[in-house]
């Protein structure tokens, strides 16, 4: 099961620095929906993105929430971003998201 937006909460609490905890937060908040919590998690994905930009499913969760935000142009920087890390990686490790951005991208680029 899948923790709460509550339970994340918590979890940043305990240490506000730690980037898959503000992650975690960022997804449960998309999950949750609605223009306040979709702000919020914008900005919880944007700081664990800048803390650790190895973390390649926070571009694809961020892109997905930017997009959804209607912020297209930062949305589109993120997401080629993303595809350029899943480029320079080996097998695994999140590699299965670049197609995932690939096709956000795309759809950028139709609408």
């Amino acid at each position: 099961m899948p923790m709460d937006v509550a339970t994340f909460r918590k979890l940043v609490a305990l240490d506000e620095d730690d980037p898959l905890s503000r992650f975690g937060l960022g997804q449960a908040l998309l999950q949750e929906g609605g223009d306040a919590a979709l702000a919020e998690a914008a900005e919880h994905l944007r700081f664990a993105n800048a803390k650790d930009p190895n973390h390649l499913a926070t571009y694809h969760v961020l892109g997905r929430v930017l997009v959804q935000l209607g912020h297209t142009d930062e949305a589109r920087r993120v997401l080629t971003a993303g595809v350029g890390r899943v480029e320079g990686i080996g097998e695994g490790m999140g590699r299965d998201l670049g197609p995932a951005m690939a096709e956000m991208l795309a759809d950028l680029d139709r609408a």
